[in-house]
């Protein structure tokens, strides 16, 4: 075969292929792939979303409809909706090889709920950042009262926890150091079940059992203060019995001083 009818040959090789992936391009960008699956995963079941919520969320932004098609699917701008969810920690969304698409969230762990002097409330989170409460969900963690009144969910907690160098600027990084604290400690998060501010942003603590005041004072030498309560819990509470004590202030170094009711 002559080199010129290779090369023709060749040629029109060529421009078949690019007519073929032209044809599958139109017929991918013409599927339909309606609504996407969604799969949510959270922390001991704190579902503050529900696969509902997502998909009404994003259809009342116009960002998804049971008939859009390949070609109308904005996976970047769905991600950036969602990743804008106070609830959402991260997201992934993506097409799969088949007729459908999916998004993966994990959404934030609550460690302790506040409610505010205005009457309204709100979760802390792991990370340090306000959530909003939800129809779906109350997660059974601590909770939180006094003289507190935080709603700006555009916060977040720079601190370090534990590290007694670190000054807090806000009450809202004191709670955050201590009820972190308290959620990845066991015992603690077992035994104290509320956390009190007064007026001298002083913090107080009530047990699930035995109801005394355990006057916690400001978030200094946290962990500190939570060896000397989880001591005296196990050595002074058990022979004095759990009911004795109305007071047990921890604020003090190396002692705890206490008052019988």
């Amino acid at each position: 075969m002559n080199s010129w009818l290779k090369n023709i040959v060749w040629l029109l090789f060529i421009v078949a292929i690019f007519i073929v992936m032209s044809f599958i391009n139109s017929s991918k960008n013409n599927q339909v792939l309606g609504l996407p699956h969604i799969e949510i995963s959270a922390f001991e079941n704190q579902v503050f979303l529900t696969k509902n919520d997502i998909k009404n969320r994003l259809i009342g932004q116009g960002l998804v409809s049971e008939e859009m098609t390949y070609s109308e699917l904005d996976i970047f701008k769905v991600e950036r909706f969602l990743e804008q969810m106070n609830e959402v920690k991260k997201v992934v969304v993506y097409v799969n090889s088949g007729a459908f698409w999916e998004i993966k969230i994990e959404l934030k762990q609550a460690i302790a709920r506040l409610f505010n002097l205005d009457g309204s409330s709100c979760y802390l989170d792991k990370e340090g950042n306000l959530l909003p409460t939800s129809t779906n969900y109350s997660a059974h963690v601590v909770t939180v009262n006094g003289y507190i009144n935080e709603t700006d969910f555009t916060k977040n907690v720079q601190t370090v926890i534990n590290n007694d160098s670190l000054k807090t600027l806000e009450i809202i990084d004191d709670l955050y150091a201590i009820s972190d604290y308290v959620c990845l400690d066991n015992f603690l998060s077992a035994q104290i079940t509320h956390i009190y501010i007064n007026a001298n942003k002083e913090f107080e603590l009530i047990p699930r059992v035995g109801n005394q005041r355990i006057l916690f004072g400001k978030a200094e030498n946290i962990a500190g203060k939570f060896k000397k309560l989880e001591v005296f819990y196990k050595e002074g509470i058990s022979n004095a019995g759990w009911y004795k004590y109305d007071t047990i202030n921890i604020m003090y170094k190396n002692q705890v001083v206490c008052s019988k009711r």
